[in-house]
């Protein structure tokens, strides 16, 4: 069964065509990767799909219950700390005060915060800090949808990798579905059962493939020999590299 049904979408921005013709879909537990060069419109269909911006064409379905989004930037309250940050999300969700503590404990625990790392604030968090309380308040509303909005980027490598192997055991274990925004074929073949490639002006899905095995089994041998595999043979990456710094996404 698919919890997201995307169909012939399309949005425009001040009468620019942005997206057209956008088919695509998630099944129940799938993590689908969307890829394509930087400009294409990845950030502005999953805007779309959440329900954050109206598609000026198509239709969405959702058939989850609740979903939550990780962006790049981890948007963190400056003058709360990582606790309230992450109780904010619980308390605009409606939860009983007598709940919040426990729930807010447990998802901590689950991104390895410290009991002092939830008492700071977020200029006394690094990087990789700020996206654990991302992930953390994304996750103590229990979604059983997730956006992520190239949540990573800003990262390095090795953080990179960290909040990546975070992403892969959160999905595994909560059987999660979601939508994974990323211009890094790498990260995509990491994290994502199926990746789909948008079309460089957003013209439509050009395709999808499947990486060998799963995200929790998967090996980092795996994930080199397929890429460079897709990068050098398959046609629908040749242009997964470009860059048009004037397109809008």
């Amino acid at each position: 069964m698919n919890v997201l049904d995307i169909s012939d979408a399309g949005h425009a921005y001040l009468g620019r065509t942005i997206l057209e013709g956008i088919d695509l879909s998630v099944a129940q537990g799938e993590i689908v990767a969307l890829v394509g060069p930087s400009g294409c419109g990845k950030s502005t269909l999953a805007h779309i799909a959440a329900g954050l911006t109206e598609p000026r064409s198509g239709r969405i379905t959702r058939h989850y219950a609740r979903h939550a989004m990780i962006f790049q930037d981890p948007a963190l309250m400056p003058w709360a700390t990582s606790a309230s940050n992450i109780d904010y999300a619980l308390r605009l969700a409606g939860e009983k005060r007598r709940d919040r503590q426990a729930r807010l404990a447990a998802v901590a625990d689950h991104v390895a915060l410290t009991s002092e790392d939830l008492t700071k604030y977020p200029v006394e968090l690094s990087g990789g800090m700020h996206q654990r309380v991302a992930i953390a308040r994304a996750l103590s509303i229990q979604p059983d949808f997730i956006y992520f909005d190239e949540p990573f980027t800003a990262l390095d490598v090795a953080l990179r990798r960290r909040m990546q192997d975070l992403v892969i055991k959160t999905c595994a274990d909560g059987n999660l579905s979601g939508l994974f925004i990323t211009h890094d074929l790498n990260e995509a073949a990491r994290l994502a059962h199926r990746v789909a490639i948008l079309d460089t002006r957003g013209s439509g899905i050009l395709g999808d493939r499947t990486p060998p095995g799963t995200p929790r089994t998967r090996t980092d041998a795996q994930v080199f020999d397929w890429v460079q595999g897709v990068v050098q043979d398959d046609p629908i990456f040749r242009h997964i590299h470009d860059v048009d710094e004037r397109q809008i996404a």
